[in-house]
C-alpha cells in the first residue's frame, strides 16, 4: 500500500481498518445547498450510515 496516504499509514501502523470518507459529488449535484454547495447534514448522515455498516461487518474483516 502507498504509505503516503493517511488511511493506509494509520491502518498499517495500528493494524486496524482505516479509510478516507469524502463528500460524494453526485449527492452534491442532485441537491446542492444554495450557500455552501454541499450539505453538512447529509454528510453527517452518510458518515453515520458508513459507521453502521462497518460495525456490522468488522468481525468478518478480521
Amino acid at each position: 500500500a502507498k504509505m503516503n496516504l493517511a488511511a493506509n499509514a494509520v491502518g498499517e501502523r495500528y493494524k486496524c481498518l482505516s479509510l478516507t470518507l469524502e463528500m460524494p459529488f453526485k449527492d452534491h449535484d442532485n441537491a446542492p445547498d444554495p450557500v455552501t454547495g454541499w450539505s453538512g447534514k447529509r454528510s453527517a448522515q452518510l458518515a453515520g450510515e458508513i459507521l453502521t455498516v462497518l460495525s456490522e461487518m468488522v468481525k468478518e474483516l478480521r
